[in-house]
């Protein structure tokens, strides 16, 4: 992972951590550090949420729960918040989920 990957990285998870706190929200690839960086290459790619689910936009990761959930039980329209317990659960996934990406490519 290059440098901007890695800062982009560590920007993303400081953003879900910030949602985790309930003191953030998500505003999609607007607010998405590793989007504004990768979201216009061809299917994200040097993505690494790509390269771990092998998907674009975020499928087959947390993110994508999260999205499903809000417009099953909430609604779609940005900015998206914890509202509920399953919520709070999703969002702790997608914050490992990006912690996790950063371990496997060493700190």
């Amino acid at each position: 992972m290059n440098k901007k990957t890695h800062k982009a990285l560590k920007g993303s998870i400081r953003k879900w951590e910030d949602i985790v706190k309930g003191e953030g929200s998500d505003n999609g690839i607007e607010n998405c550090p590793l989007c504004e960086m990768l979201y216009f290459n061809i299917e994200c790619d040097g993505c690494p949420v790509k390269e771990k689910t092998g998907m674009d936009y975020c499928y087959g990761s947390p993110y994508d729960e999260w999205i499903k959930h809000h417009k099953e039980r909430h609604t779609i329209s940005y900015p998206l918040k914890i509202e509920c317990e399953k919520c709070k659960e999703i969002a702790i996934k997608e914050l490992e989920f990006l912690k996790s990406l950063l371990e496997e490519r060493g700190r």
